[in-house]
């Protein structure tokens, strides 16, 4: 009887499987990268490799659960328990994610990751499940925000977060295209609108009543 492999063993293996084949669609592009590539990558044989993703659809797949598990975790951990603060602080952290080095490096290979999704419905339903758990954690914030007459109660807190979102979507779309773009400026005009100042100089954000 072959001695069971620990689940750690398991776990380590599939993450350096994962930042390999993440290493190629950033060198390649997702489409050019082919699971020799992958492979060769790895250091590892085809089995083996195989074993934990049978083709880069697998692959896909999974790099998008981790960065649900990441994003979640991380909105969690940061999100302040001033609800005046929550949602300037959510695009803070989305704008300090996307400037990181490896993470905006990574931005072309989210967006081809998303470009693929309208053409393969198993990366659809990865991407449409990253994007449902990330709406979840953003509503619970965003009703939390209403409750406290911080956010007009009327607005529909899942277009509110949608909306958000698209924010952070267009400005990693810039991003990719423009290295050099000014986050902070973004970050800027971004804060003046959930904080009511956009329209008018800055004042004491209002409760709504």
């Amino acid at each position: 009887m072959s001695p069971r492999v620990p689940e750690t063993y398991l776990e380590a293996r599939r993450n350096e499987i994962l930042e390999a084949a993440f290493k190629c669609f950033l060198e390649k592009g997702f489409h050019h990268t082919t699971m020799q590539d992958i492979y060769k990558a790895t250091k590892l044989s085809t089995g083996a490799v195989y074993n934990y993703f049978p083709s880069k659809e697998d692959i896909v797949v999974a790099a998008l659960e981790q960065v649900t598990d990441w994003t979640i975790s991380s909105l969690t951990s940061m999100v302040s328990e001033n609800p005046d603060e929550s949602l300037v602080n959510i695009i803070r952290f989305w704008l300090s994610a996307i400037k990181q080095g490896d993470i905006g490096k990574g931005i072309s290979v989210q967006l081809e990751f998303y470009a693929e999704a309208a053409r393969n419905s198993s990366i659809r339903a990865a991407v449409l499940r990253n994007q449902a758990t990330t709406h979840e954690t953003l509503v619970e914030l965003i009703e939390q925000n209403q409750r406290a007459g911080l956010i007009n109660p009327d607005l529909d807190p899942l277009s509110i977060a949608r909306t958000i979102m698209g924010m952070v979507f267009g400005i990693m779309i810039h991003k990719s295209l423009e290295p050099n773009v000014n986050l902070k400026a973004y970050g800027q005009v971004c804060e003046a609108i959930l904080n009511g100042t956009f329209s008018g100089p800055p004042k004491k954000r209002r409760r709504v009543k």
